[in-house]
């Protein structure tokens, strides 16, 4: 629905410090039942530094978002709580999604009839969770119990993200029906946190093996990559170097479309993991030095193999033997 559609409707304002994709990634569930909570209201997404939910994945906010304000510098620095704010409207609830007590006293300074926040433990809130409330480990549970405290009401988690018909028809033509694949991205914001190169690549021949087609997800950050991986596992594909491709080549709702033809999926800790995630397909994970309790996707079917079950935070602890069980545990199930 457009922002005009709104003119005149009760007014809701998110502060957050910013979203980083993984961050950004992470948020969607959190994005669509905020709306869905809230149908009537007016949303306006404040954030201290930019946000990849109006920039990167701007086109799934359509309908949930009004309006952003990336960047303004709220609660860039204590010093912000001598300064004039730079947001004078009013809104009838605030929602504020960060930790730092200081930043909160400043978030309070937005004109507001509600203010809700989870900061020190509801303290600064105008609105509580019941008596004896712990605050969850995973960011997505911390954000939907916001949202409970917030509406009175906790919304469902939904994970599939809607997707437009021309990138599931791009997607069935890339992907045709008839063979079974498995995604697979090898790749991670940082090296440390990707999986041995081998082991995806034993990983990938497992599923040729079992009658699956190893279907590479490779960012640009990982193109190096891609001749190794072709030569060791020929009857792979590569969906996302496709030279017929439309440009822009690595949109999230491309990767989205791209794995919800998938029996499966394999990742890092990474924002592929969590575009894997809002396919809703059946998803490993694999952790080493982050901690899978606090991040990992959401999905309906999934699980988690970590470094630390094999002795240590080195991603390379983890056996291929295992990862291999647990995809074909997922086929399976």
């Amino acid at each position: 629905m457009p922002a005009t559609d709104r003119a005149g409707s009760p007014s809701l304002a998110v502060f957050t410090h910013g979203e980083l994709i993984g961050d950004a990634l992470i948020k969607i569930p959190f994005v669509r039942a905020l709306r869905g909570l809230f149908p009537d209201h007016r949303i306006t997404w404040i954030t201290t530094e930019g946000t990849h939910l109006a920039t990167t994945l701007r086109p799934m906010m359509d309908g949930l978002i009004d309006e952003f304000r990336a960047d303004t510098g709220i609660g860039r620095s204590p010093l912000g709580l001598l300064k004039p704010m730079p947001i004078r409207e009013r809104f009838s609830l605030v929602l504020d999604t960060q930790a730092l007590p200081w930043r909160t006293l400043l978030a309070r300074r937005l004109k507001h009839d509600v203010f809700v926040s989870a900061c020190a433990g509801y303290r600064l809130s105008d609105r509580r969770p019941p008596p004896g409330y712990k605050e969850p480990r995973h960011v997505l549970d911390r954000l939907f119990d916001l949202l409970e405290v917030a509406g009175g009401r906790r919304p469902p988690l939904d994970m599939a993200v809607p997707i437009p018909a021309e990138a599931e028809t791009e997607a069935s033509a890339v992907l045709p029906d008839g063979p079974s694949y498995v995604a697979i991205a090898p790749g991670a914001g940082k090296r440390v946190k990707c999986w041995p190169l081998d082991r995806f690549v034993e990983l990938a021949r497992a599923q040729v093996a079992g009658g699956r087609v190893p279907v590479f997800i490779l960012g640009p950050a990982e193109l190096d990559w891609l001749p190794e991986l072709r030569a060791a596992v020929p009857q792979a594909l590569f969906p996302l170097q496709d030279a017929e491709l439309a440009e822009p080549r690595y949109s999230p709702v491309r990767t989205i479309a791209l794995t919800r033809r998938c029996a499966a999926a394999v990742a890092n800790d990474s924002g592929t993991s969590h575009l894997f995630g809002l396919a809703d397909v059946p998803l490993l994970t694999l952790y080493g030095p982050t901690i899978a309790e606090k991040l990992r996707p959401k999905v309906t079917r999934g699980t988690v193999l970590t470094a630390a079950a094999f002795g240590g935070r080195e991603m390379e602890r983890i056996p291929a033997d295992a990862a291999i069980r647990e995809v074909e545990a997922l086929i399976g199930s």
